[in-house]
């Protein structure tokens, strides 16, 4: 395993960036849900935007005040996986 992050864009490279990453957030007590760093490293709609308002909450103890989003959050598959049918 490297300390280091690494360039590029292939699906190993990010893959690998993304395990440090939360090898990190682990070690000094930062815990996000799965599935928001799951959907932010896919490209969901809105899921990276879930992620920093997490980070925020646990770094600074508040909420973020927002508007209510104009459609709901989806980080699964569904959708790609009706479209293949």
């Amino acid at each position: 395993m490297v300390d280091y992050f690494l360039n590029g864009l292939s699906v190993d490279i990010i893959e690998l960036n993304w395990r440090l990453l939360q090898e990190r957030m682990t070690k000094v007590g930062v815990v996000v849900p799965q599935r928001l760093i799951d959907g932010t490293r896919n490209f969901k709609d809105g899921a990276a935007q879930l992620l920093l308002e997490e980070l925020y909450r646990h770094f600074t103890g508040r909420h973020v005040n927002k508007v209510k989003p104009a459609h709901r959050v989806d980080l699964s598959d569904h959708a790609y996986q009706v479209r293949g049918l």
